[in-house]
């Protein structure tokens, strides 16, 4: 009796057939994969579709768009460097653009110290942002570079210093808020293969972009040509990051994430999905985490920090308000139609998305807080729109069914920071799913400055 086996990849896909008639007696057919679809795949990770998520082919696709037409600004700009630093011209000393070349690498590698050290930590949750700021940074330094044939000494180089910091942050933002996306696209611990794909796709790219570019740096040799397509090539380069970017569909909540997130069940009772909440996000604004009113007429933002943030800011001409539950500090100022929240979490707190939530009801609430005051609003037990720590616990089990990662924090931009209360002594861990770190609401007390 014979029996049929298949050899399968990780798409499910046949690779082999075997029919077994015993006694030794096997036939062995391998499925032939035609040459395009074998080229194709060479550039994928193994298993695709199903080892990457479902926005990973669009992200590629523009990703590669965009990363051939940088590859031949890069070629028009090189060109002007070269020329600014005197190549072709028997007048220019070889040592003044050793010289221009060392003062321009120094710089940039102390910005890249420095940004890295100042904005490190900001990178992972708002990696879309920093993605495309990425961009923004290296077209600038791309337009700063073609200014050098035409400047004097000294003009030259501090375009040059300009130019070489930009690209060097450029690259910090870049390699860390790809580094996350990577993180984000890979599903079947194959992260390191994911990388290695990519960087077979954007050699391939680069290289149709050098020599396409340099069929283009032949040619156009006139000053006004090269301007103008500098200024369509980097508009295509731009619109196609743009696009990459907002086909992720990143599973953490950020603040602005969460706030969409969160807003949207206090207005519907509806938990939206990352893909919902993908169409919805803003790539350039709103990172701050800016909150409004159910009515739209107060608008401001939410920050983290530390305890002398919260009590020791006393802005003139704003009320201030203080408050403390068993798991953070609050504090809200408010001037007319803006304020501006703070929150301190305390020692033990693990996750910040419980005290983000207060922060977004806080703010969807002002109108009605603002009636007879914020001080008074919180005199009760607890104040008007609180949702509590049951039904807290409900909303994040339904934002982990329908797709959010809540084991990832991505709340805070800054080194966390937390307060320890009492006798200094090491507060354990509470996990964000306990509800005792927010069972008790405290109001503090009222500042004003006329």
């Amino acid at each position: 009796m014979s029996r049929t086996v298949y050899d399968i990849d990780q798409a499910g896909n046949v690779i082999c057939t075997y029919v077994d008639s015993g006694k030794a007696n096997l036939k062995i057919d391998k499925t032939k994969v035609p040459f395009a679809k074998a080229v194709f795949y060479a550039f994928l990770p193994a298993g695709f579709p199903y080892t990457v998520t479902d926005d990973y082919l669009s992200y590629q696709l523009y990703d590669s768009l965009q990363a051939f037409s940088s590859s031949i600004t890069s070629l028009l700009a090189n060109r002007a460097v070269l020329e600014g630093l005197g190549v072709g011209n028997s007048s220019t000393s070889p040592t003044s653009a050793l010289i221009l070349q060392i003062i321009q690498d120094t710089f940039s590698r102390m910005a890249t110290i420095l940004f890295a050290h100042r904005m490190g930590q900001a990178i992972e949750p708002e990696c879309k942002f920093y993605r495309f700021l990425a961009d923004i940074l290296n077209d600038s330094a791309q337009f700063l570079d073609l200014l050098t044939p035409a400047l004097p000494y000294f003009p030259k180089l501090g375009v040059m210093v300009s130019s070489s910091i930009l690209r060097s942050l450029c690259g910090v933002a870049a390699n860390a808020s790809k580094a996350s996306l990577s993180a984000h696209f890979a599903l079947n611990g194959n992260l390191a293969e994911l990388n290695a794909k990519e960087a077979s796709q954007e050699t391939v790219v680069s290289l149709l972009g050098m020599l396409t570019g340099t069929l283009v740096v032949k040619l156009v040799h006139d000053k006004q040509t090269v301007w103008a397509l500098m200024i369509v090539l980097v508009g295509v380069h731009l619109a196609m990051n743009y696009r990459a970017v907002r086909s992720v569909k990143m599973r953490s909540l950020n603040r602005q994430r969460a706030t969409i997130v969160f807003k949207e069940y206090l207005e519907s009772g509806a938990i939206l999905n990352p893909t919902q909440v993908s169409q919805r996000e803003s790539i350039l604004r709103q990172g701050r985490g800016n909150l409004t009113s159910k009515s739209g007429d107060y608008r401001g933002y939410c920050n983290f920090g530390s305890y002398g943030d919260i009590r020791g800011w006393n802005p003139r001409g704003y009320q201030r308000y203080d408050f403390e539950t068993s798991g953070y500090f609050l504090g809200i100022w408010h001037r007319a139609g803006n304020f501006y929240m703070r929150l301190a979490l305390k020692e033990g707190i693990r996750t910040t998305h419980s005290a983000w939530f207060d922060a977004v009801t806080h703010a969807y609430h002002f109108d009605s807080a603002l009636k007879d005051g914020l001080e008074s609003h919180y005199e009760n037990e607890m104040p008007i729109g609180y949702v509590s720590d049951e039904q807290k616990a409900s909303v994040f089990a339904a934002l982990t069914s329908a797709g959010w990662d809540l084991e990832t924090s991505a709340l805070e931009t800054t080194t966390p920071v937390r307060v320890r209360v009492g006798e200094g002594k090491k507060v354990p861990a509470t996990a964000e799913k306990d509800p005792a770190h927010l069972s008790t609401f405290h109001p503090g007390h009222e500042v004003k400055h006329d």
